[in-house]
């Protein structure tokens, strides 16, 4: 198999969940309960927190989902004015936050570069808005090395839909089969298989475990450090 592309999840993969998003949904929800702690606790339960562990669940609606996936279980009731409210706010929110790597911003942009080396397309798709995207990979430094960056409202179907990798299949010219698959997961793993990658690689570095991960993964890695171990499997090239 020729694996002549990759494509990345964002959060979990590229930017520390816990340390990012835990602590900025937890200011919005206190935001949105005008700071009533049972009200707030509503919400984060709502988007998949467990208060007890302090953790949002593996394939949660914060975890896994996006903006407007939580905008429907926050105001289930709401019409549609109400809702395009609600997403704008969150997005808007969501823009201001400063991501944290997983990796060191070095070894992260190390990476990238030594993927380029090997002449492979690279992009992300993400539940993420697009706007937040771009700007994580500026921040990151990494932009100049990837093909597309695709969020949740860059495609008519999201995450886990197959519609982000055919669409940057369409970009980059390369066949799914020849794609490999980089989350997080379960919408990874599932959005890889619906549209037919080559390889499914999950990792370890977001909020699922490796039970979570196994039944839909080829490989699971810690974290993306290892991804070019496992890329030499494919190209018999030292990693």
């Amino acid at each position: 198999m020729a694996i002549d592309a990759i494509l990345f999840d964002k959060d979990g993969v590229l930017v520390d969940f816990d340390r990012t998003w835990k602590p900025a949904l937890k200011s919005f929800a206190a935001k949105l309960a005008n700071g009533h702690p049972e009200e707030t606790e509503r919400y984060l339960v709502a988007a998949g927190f467990d208060p007890n562990s302090d953790q949002f669940l593996a394939g949660s609606v914060w975890a896994a989902g996006h903006t407007i996936d939580l905008v429907r279980v926050w105001d289930p009731n709401g019409d549609e004015a109400s809702h395009k409210a609600l997403t704008v706010s969150i997005e808007e929110h969501c823009l201001t936050i400063k991501p944290a790597s997983i990796l060191p911003l070095d070894a992260l942009q190390d990476l990238f570069a030594g993927l380029r080396r090997r002449q492979l397309k690279l992009g992300i798709a993400t539940n993420d808005i697009e706007r937040s995207a771009l700007k994580t990979v500026a921040q990151f430094g990494i932009g100049d090395y990837l093909d597309l960056v695709l969020g949740y409202d860059s495609v008519a179907n999201p995450k886990p839909a197959p519609d982000p990798i055919y669409r940057f299949c369409e970009h980059t010219g390369v066949e799914p089969a020849n794609i490999a698959m980089v989350g997080d997961n379960l919408h990874d793993m599932e959005m890889a298989r619906a549209a037919g990658t080559g390889v499914a690689i999950a990792v370890l570095s977001g909020n699922s475990s490796y039970a979570d991960l196994a039944p839909h993964a080829d490989y699971i890695i810690e974290s993306i450090a290892q991804l070019p171990v496992v890329l030499a499997e494919f190209s018999g090239q030292p990693s």
